[in-house]
């Protein structure tokens, strides 16, 4: 990956096409489409950019026929000439390197190695340069917003960005709202199975920032966090440079854990509003600073489960889990006051694995967006006496579950305290 990969084009028409995804679920009209286009995303913008928006617009009904041909973000946008074909023939996967957090440090210390390292400091500026070259006033009243939000993060969190960002040298403010980027868009995919002798065995892919040119940006700023205390190991984390919470984890002999979105229907309107209500009420966490809390004070896996149960969120959110005994697997779908369902592993019922993408597990995902259909036939097609992490990797390899916008996967046992993590390159056109 070269810096400056993406276009302000392709950035755009990732985003177009996002909102017309979301459109396409509340079954909206083209005419609504591009005057919501029109009207809420183009007239915010200037010069080439506005051209180029006002161009997408007139693509609408092609792209609304693409969809029901099933084609990706990343082709559509190709296709349409927004972006260039991503990943040059690309080596995947490519374990990622492991960094030790001293938790003992003081919270502004804790990631200088890391954010100060080149490789990571330049993606994490380019990120920053990229977008407030797109906003109007280079994006100043945004920043602003960042800051007010880093008040109200738990403090060593607060102070743990701040630092990051010193060591970066880019604004508190906008890696505050990195932090956020979680909440407001990505699409995974968790599995939690269960052996015959009884191991629960976990598995995930990230994806993150359709559009493909955040994506391949994110691989590069991936990393394994070692976060140690006394000397040893609490718990690892699969992290991105300046992102301080908790995605995707294992504690050692207790339990691993990860976290999907889980979409609105009313889409990111809706989620917005959320955000800034559960901001104004200060008493609410954003979804992967619960989990590191979790990571960090509960030893196991129901005491974890409670907690991920009944905290109060920012957002919407499924939290996926493995522990060491059998039957411990469970998919928790949370509301941000609660959780909506405890979905629990049941070999009883033949329920051995369960699959979990963005979408509640009682309704049927869109057909634009069906990736447990393929993940469970995957690992009906192994069945449980061949199911090993192995087995499950290549499920998560299985497209569409594997798919453009692929930044991660892991593999986890926690009985075993095994935890490993691989960037992931799917070649185009990785058709879903």
């Amino acid at each position: 990956m070269q810096l400056g990969d993406l276009s302000f084009e392709c950035a755009l028409c990732g985003i177009a096409i996002n909102e017309i995804e979301g459109f396409l679920i509340e079954n909206a009209t083209e005419s609504e489409i591009v005057n919501y286009l029109t009207n809420n995303v183009c007239s915010f913008l200037s010069g080439a950019l506005q051209t180029a928006c006002n161009l997408l617009t007139t693509y609408v009904p092609f792209i609304v026929e693409t969809y029901e041909n099933k084609w990706t973000v990343s082709v559509i946008c190709v296709d349409l000439g927004f972006c260039e074909a991503p990943f040059d023939p690309h080596t995947d996967p490519v374990s990622l390197p492991t960094y030790v957090i001293n938790l003992d440090s003081a919270p502004a210390d804790r990631w200088k190695q890391i954010c100060s390292n080149p490789t990571y400091k330049s993606n994490m500026q380019y990120l920053y340069n990229f977008v407030q070259q797109i906003l109007p006033n280079g994006g100043k009243n945004i920043e602003y917003i960042g800051e007010s939000l880093n008040y109200f993060f738990p403090t060593d969190f607060g102070l743990e960005i701040k630092g990051c960002a010193e060591a970066a040298g880019i604004p508190y403010g906008w890696l505050s709202l990195f932090n956020l980027g979680y909440e407001v868009s990505d699409a995974c995919t968790s599995i939690v199975a269960q052996t015959v002798d009884g191991k629960i065995l976990h598995a995930r892919n990230l994806d993150f920032w359709e559009g493909m040119g955040f994506t391949n940006t994110l691989k590069q700023m991936a990393f394994i966090a070692d976060m140690q205390k006394g000397g040893k190991t609490l718990y690892k984390a699969t992290t991105f440079a300046g992102y301080v919470g908790v995605l995707s984890g294992m504690k050692p002999n207790a339990f691993s854990l990860t976290i999907d979105t889980r979409f609105y229907p009313d889409g990111i309107e809706e989620l917005f509003y959320e955000i800034v209500a559960a901001i104004i009420e200060k008493n609410a966490s954003l979804v992967s600073f619960l989990s590191r809390n979790v990571m960090t004070y509960e030893f196991d896996f129901n005491a974890a489960l409670q907690n991920l149960a009944n905290g109060t969120l920012i957002a919407d959110v499924y939290y996926i889990m493995a522990g060491v005994k059998p039957g411990e697997g469970v998919v928790i779908s949370r509301n941000r006051l609660n959780a909506a369902d405890i979905w629990m592993l049941d070999t009883s019922e033949g329920r051995w694995f369960e699959v979990e993408t963005n979408y509640d597990h009682w309704e049927q995902p869109p057909w634009f967006d069906n990736r447990i259909d393929p993940a469970n036939n995957a690992m009906n097609a192994f069945g449980q006496k061949n199911i090993t992490l192995d087995n499950m990797f290549k499920v998560l390899t299985t497209k569409p579950v594997f798919n453009i916008q692929t930044t991660y996967s892991i593999l986890s046992c926690p009985a075993d305290s095994y935890y490993v993590s691989f960037s992931r390159y799917c070649p185009y056109p990785c058709v879903e």
